[in-house]
């Protein structure tokens, strides 16, 4: 991390948990892009580097890569004293997740080890990071607290508990948080994704690759383009991460008398076999 101990901001942080190529860098570009100090967290530091200096370098802004294991209270304790060195977190968007496999894994043979990592990625690690923000939001009396879901946090499927449960733990808290602290000014949503994430730089073979299950940042669990599809009917059905992005910041600027709690993001194109 780059060192932030006398740096000082006008506007708030926004802190980005779970950054990736796609959904993650595309919402931190937008902030970063509307004025704000970003701070992006993953596991890979190496990577996450070259992405805070692509943004801060597009949008000259000033962006700071932090790694963060989203399964570790420590580490996650560790990486927000780097955050809250910035200065005032004013947004938090939880992005991260534990992948698992894109086929069904027979009950009887999930690792409890598995499935507890997946527990701790997808809501312990949302629970401890929106702990180390709250207090100062609440002290302000304002702040943008973000969870990204999946329509396996509407539904389970056979196959996927270890998805679903940590989903809908993740949902479940973000309805908790939104009744405790919205009074208060702080705004929670949850963004339901259902739909396959693919690149802001146009058609590629990552997306394709994704789409089968083999490159993930969020678990956008849509099923395939069914027998016959081609290629391009694959990167139709794909939802633009800059597109998603610019929802996050439309539920970060929206007026108070009417703040969105839930909100759904799908594809125009109905023709999607869900897993669910």
């Amino acid at each position: 991390m780059r060192n932030v101990a006398s740096y000082t901001s006008a506007k708030g942080i926004a802190a980005i948990v779970g950054v990736g190529p796609r959904l993650g860098r595309s919402i931190a570009r937008k902030f970063a892009h509307e004025g704000y100090t970003v701070a992006i967290l993953a596991r890979d530091l190496g990577r996450l580097s070259r992405f805070a200096d692509e943004i801060a370098r597009e949008e000259k802004a000033q962006v700071f890569a932090i790694r963060i294991d989203c399964s570790d209270p420590r580490s996650i304790r560790e990486a927000f004293e780097g955050v809250l060195s910035l200065g005032f977190v004013e947004i938090l968007v939880y992005n991260a997740y534990q992948p698992v496999s894109p086929i069904p894994t027979n009950f009887a043979h999930i690792r409890v080890e598995s499935f507890q990592k997946s527990l701790a990625v997808s809501s312990t690690g949302a629970f401890l990071c929106s702990q180390q923000v709250i207090p100062g939001m609440v002290e302000r009396g304002r702040g943008t607290i973000l969870f990204t879901g999946c329509s396996a946090s509407l539904q389970g499927a056979a196959g996927f508990s270890e998805l679903c449960c940590g989903k809908f733990a993740l949902r479940g808290l973000s309805q908790c948080l939104a009744r405790e602290f919205q009074p208060q000014g702080v705004h929670v949503a949850h963004v339901v994704i259902d739909g396959i994430v693919g690149s802001s730089r146009g058609p590629s073979t990552a997306q394709v690759q994704q789409h089968r299950g083999l490159v993930r940042e969020q678990p956008q669990l849509s099923g395939d383009a069914g027998e016959g599809s081609s290629t391009n009917d694959v990167t139709m059905m794909m939802i633009d991460p800059d597109s998603l992005a610019q929802t996050f910041w439309y539920l970060h600027v929206q007026d108070r008398s009417a703040w969105t709690q839930e909100i759904d993001i799908r594809p125009s194109n109905p023709t999607t076999t869900r897993f669910f």
